[in-house]
């Protein structure tokens, strides 16, 4: 009888490291058991060309007998790499096309060009071309205008004469409604079929002008792409291979050949997820990891880095935004931080005090000269840790994991007063990191994966229980190994305001993204939901944002992309190329200018704005947002734009526009009102423009200076923008000193009996004008601006009567505009100084000290529930504290903050502040972060500023006070945290007679 073995169908994993490349083999029939499903595993030092290295390394673990493998058992090769990467932050015109943006946005827009916030180096290299034409969509669904298909036409044929090959096509609310960008498609290859085009909704969700640069970065890097990944195809069919080639993406899945050639911009940033997905696989086994949270710690030979493993086997998630050569993007990257902990950290100790420190300074890559183990006479973890391992084994007894050099050279080499201090140094270094990105203050697993693990200790406080896998230095080519397929699907549905209605959309959004991920490659019956969101939108009657992601196993036995499917004669099949560079995608923008320094250009008491003004401006106006208002980002890009045409911004104080006017001047306030969540998407047109000039009809006059009417968020930008638009001054004041949700919510109201605008206008940008020429108090205009922006895109701009200057005085709050500034100086110089940890402490001192402004804790968000009421976006968001009474805080929210309470062991609640104190929370970099962006294990500090004096009047206490967030808060009755200290102007403060 003739016994048939099956053959094993074994994939290969490969993870490009900046220093070594791993690679792994694995069998996936054996992955209940971690020991024996690597069947070999290979660590080299990385090439500069890549894909020589890759096949390289697959040879040499094919070719050693001992591990008996088979190529034809080969049937999948996953890599990981930052081939796409380097190009952009390496400015490379070898590698990046030129492109030419195509934008189907109406109206909308205009002022905001393509390439506006990409930094000047990269936007020469590939800036080719960019025409706006009408189309796009709105928020539900309908057309903003036609497709203009004539125009259409004539830009392609221009872009073709120009020898421009890339073509980038972004359309407004593409994610909800394709078809523009479809159509233009049909009619691009129509003009100039051998281009490439790049169309913004295959690329990424919500967020026009994050999606567009996203879509010009692929579409620049696609033509290089081609060449890399199909010579990574070329390697293994050099090989003799016939097997699917992937490549891992940065959310920790993988694309097919197929997607990856037509979206090789998604695997941009891979490393970081691919150990953490390692590490779940190499423990699945545990019954303490399976379908739980845990922490992963990747020990390098520098840093490590640490995330948190959700029970979906995915990263949690950080910043929906993140940055690659200084261009902002809509990619949600993994919550990960780093410490200076590594293999190759230095180790230092003080004989006069008997103090030892680590870190964060490390030999890296000479650890072969300067560590002991090596001969050298640097003392490094890895010399201490073979120490401590010495104490108890021989060296012939060390596991072959950390032999390194001669560890005969350690022997005896530390007092055992040295390692116990070297022991808890390292625990301590571990337990804060690890508790800073806990999500819960119970104790949870921690794995630890990377060749310098071997470092860290078998016990941990906070950790139930401490992980180092079997082969633990691959895990991140493990995790490229065996990458899932997934899939989102997201956009904005209007529903009845039934539950049900809510739950029917998230059925029929998750089959559409089921149906998608199978299409890509995915096995239909491994498919599973790991996130869905169903955010109501601020703002907006019964209107939400849904997004469903699904991921599923690769279906190898129907994959649709393989090394036959590639023509070798075909032109560019492959390419070498030498890549040597370890660059990772970062959360913010660096940092160059000297904010320390810098001193604002005033001349005669009028402060000409610059552009580092305006950034400063921005940073703060979101800050006294308190949640609301919305990111000023676009606002602050488009001000730059037209500093850099010449325009210019005078801000003047009240008084030195009262002098320049005899006492006789006026000035009018407009601002956009609606769904900040909408304006990100929908950028703006002439509304505030058209809204200026029906104010002008009414009142018979023109114009005469601008100011703004709330300082909070985007609307802090919105009055200098109209400033330089009209060439006016600009006066340094506004009606809210914050980001209040409602009209009536202002000084201007209170102090007249809520009628201060008896008239006010109202436009969209696209042709819907509406002038209100009698109402009967701010109540009812409130009412009256949300009816009609519901049926018209549900954002637009609005003006409100021009004031005299005796008006202005008793109806606004004073010298905001200095105020943001000052506060966005402050975290601007936080930055440049590397000093994050005292930014509560300067943004402090910029309101005026601490009698008038706390920081209430530093604390981490536990939770937020969200629900729509009257349009309004309320909620409470629950932190905990990274004090050491770990103190419970809670925070309700309308928009904006309205009290924050701390819970008592006894389960009461003590009211810390309320409203009119402004309530903010900033996060580690300074940023404020709007009640849009709450979300899970978010560290934030929790700041408190005291209100201008214009809020401490019974009336207004009334209006903007807890009270005036609804009858659940009628029984808090307001104290203030301080006093307020007047804002000194900075034309006042750097005036040059």
């Amino acid at each position: 009888m003739t016994v048939t073995t099956q053959k094993r169908k074994l994939l290969i994993g490969v993870d490009v490291g900046g220093t070594n490349s791993d690679l792994v083999v694995l069998d996936p029939s054996k992955l209940n058991n971690p020991k024996s499903c690597v069947i070999a595993w290979h660590k080299t030092v990385t090439t500069p060309d890549v894909s020589v290295g890759i096949e390289r390394a697959i040879k040499t673990v094919l070719e050693n007998p001992q591990n008996q493998i088979s190529k034809d058992e080969i049937i999948s090769v996953s890599i990981g790499t930052t081939h796409f990467i380097n190009a952009v932050i390496e400015r490379d015109a070898n590698r990046l096309e030129k492109v030419a943006v195509i934008r189907l946005s109406g109206p909308y827009g205009r002022g905001f060009p393509p390439f506006g916030d990409f930094p000047e180096d990269l936007a020469q290299v590939i800036h080719g071309y960019h025409v706006y034409l009408n189309g796009g969509c709105r928020v539900d669904g309908k057309d903003i205008q036609p497709l203009d298909e004539e125009g259409l036409r004539t830009h392609v044929s221009k872009i073709k004469e120009l020898g421009i090959s890339s073509i980038a096509v972004v359309a407004t609310f593409a994610n909800i409604n394709p078809k523009m960008e479809l159509r233009a498609k049909e009619i691009i290859e129509e003009v100039y079929p051998e281009c490439d085009i790049v169309l913004s909704h295959t690329i990424s969700g919500l967020g026009f002008v994050e999606r567009e640069n996203a879509t010009v970065l692929n579409a620049s890097i696609k033509k290089f792409g081609r060449k890399i990944i199909k010579s990574f195809v070329h390697a293994t069919k050099n090989l003799g291979l016939n097997c699917t080639v992937l490549l891992s993406q940065n959310d920790g899945t993988v694309l097919s050949v197929a997607d990856a050639l037509e979206t090789p911009i998604r695997t941009f940033s891979s490393g970081a997820t691919n150990s953490m997905r390692g590490a779940s696989i190499l423990c699945s086994h545990d019954p303490e990891i399976k379908d739980k949270n845990v922490m992963v710690c990747d020990v390098g030979g520098t840093t490590t880095d640490v995330g948190q493993l959700l029970a979906s086997g995915f990263p949690r998630q950080s910043a929906v935004y993140s940055y690659v050569g200084g261009v902002k993007m809509n990619f949600s990257m993994p919550h990960v931080e780093s410490i200076g902990l590594g293999g190759g950290s230095i180790v230092r100790y003080e004989n006069e005090t008997g103090k030892l420190t680590i870190g964060p300074d490390s030999t890296g890559a000479d650890i072969i000269n300067k560590a002991i183990l090596f001969g050298g006479e640097t003392i490094t973890t890895s010399d201490v840790t073979l120490s401590k391992y010495l104490d108890s084994c021989k060296v012939e007894e060390l596991p072959s994991s950390i032999y390194m050099g001669k560890p005969e050279n350690v022997i005896n080499k530390f007092s055992t007063d040295f390692k116990i201090k070297y022991t808890n140094v390292i625990q301590k270094l571990l337990e804060k990191i690890i508790d800073k990105m806990k999500t819960s203050a119970a104790p949870i697993p921690v794995i630890f994966v990377g060749g310098g693990s071997f470092i860290a200790p078998d016990y941990l406080d906070g950790a139930s229980k401490v992980i180092k896998p079997p082969f633990y230095q691959v895990a991140n080519a493990v995790g490229a190994a065996l990458g899932k397929v997934s899939t989102s699907v997201s956009e904005f549905r209007t529903t009845s305001g039934l539950e049900k209605d809510r739950l029917d959309a998230i059925d029929e959004i998750t089959e559409r993204a089921i149906k998608d991920v199978v299409k890509k490659g995915a096995l239909p019956s491994s498919v599973t939901v790991v996130n869905i969101v169903s955010d109501a939108v601020p703002y907006l009657e019964n209107v939400y944002q849904f997004e469903v992601k699904v991921v599923g196993d690769v279906d190898y036995e129907n994959s649709i992309i393989n090394a036959s499917d590639f023509d070798e004669s075909a032109e560019e099949l492959y390419v070498t190329e030498e890549v040597f560079k370890n660059v990772k995608v970062s959360k913010k923008e660096k940092v160059e200018f000297d904010y320390v320094n810098y001193v604002p250009h005033v001349e005669d008491g009028i402060w000409y704005i610059s552009e580092a003004d305006v950034d400063m401006i921005g940073i703060g106006s979101y800050i006294l947002g308190c949640g609301g208002g919305g990111d000023p980002n676009s606002e602050i890009i488009e001000l730059k734009h037209l500093l850099k045409q010449g325009k210019t911004i005078k801000v003047v104080t009240l008084d030195k526009y009262s002098e320049m006017t005899n006492g006789k001047g006026r000035a009018t306030n407009a601002s956009y009102c609606g769904s900040p969540t909408i304006s990100g998407e929908r950028l703006h047109a002439n509304d505030l423009l058209e809204c200026i000039e029906l104010i002008e009809k009414i009142e018979g006059k023109k114009t005469e200076a601008l100011c703004n009417w709330e300082i909070g968020g985007s609307n802090g930008l919105s009055g200098l923008w109209c400033a330089c638009k009209l060439d006016l001054p600009f006066v340094d004041i506004d009606t809210l000193g914050r980001a209040y949700p409602t009209i009536w919510q202002s000084i201007a109201s209170v102090v007249n009996n809520y009628k201060a605008y008896p008239y006010a206008t109202l436009s969209n940008g696209n042709g819907y004008k509406i002038t209100f020429n009698e109402v009967g108090d701010d109540f009812q205009l409130e009412d009256a601006y949300r009816d009609c922006l519901a049926r018209q895109g549900c954002h637009g701009g609005c003006a409100n009567p021009s004031c005299d200057i005796d008006q202005l005085r008793k109806e606004n709050i004073l010298d905001t505009v200095s105020l943001s500034w000052r506060i966005g100086k402050a975290v601007m110089i936080c930055r440049k100084s590397s000093d994050l940890d005292n930014i509560p402490l300067r943004v402090i001192d910029a309101f005026g000290g601490p009698k008038a402004a706390k920081c209430l804790m530093t604390a981490k968000i536990m939770g937020v529930e969200k629900k729509l009421k009257g349009g309004y976006g309320y909620g409470i968001v629950v932190l905990e504290g990274l004090d050491e009474e770990k103190s419970n805080l809670r925070i309700p929210f309308k928009n904006e903050n309205i009290v924050v309470t701390k819970t008592e062991n006894d389960g009461s609640e003590t009211v810390l502040c309320s409203v009119p104190d402004l309530i903010t929370l900033i996060d580690t970099d300074g940023n404020a972060v709007g009640v849009q962006d709450y979300r899970y294990g978010l560290i934030v500090y929790v700041m408190v500023f005291s209100p201008a004096k214009e809020w401490s009047t019974p009336e207004a206490i009334e209006s903007g006070g807890p009270k005036g967030f609804g009858e659940t808060f009628e029984h808090i009755e307001y104290k203030p945290v301080g006093e307020f200290v007047p804002t000194v102007p900075v034309s006042k403060q750097y005036n040059k007679k």
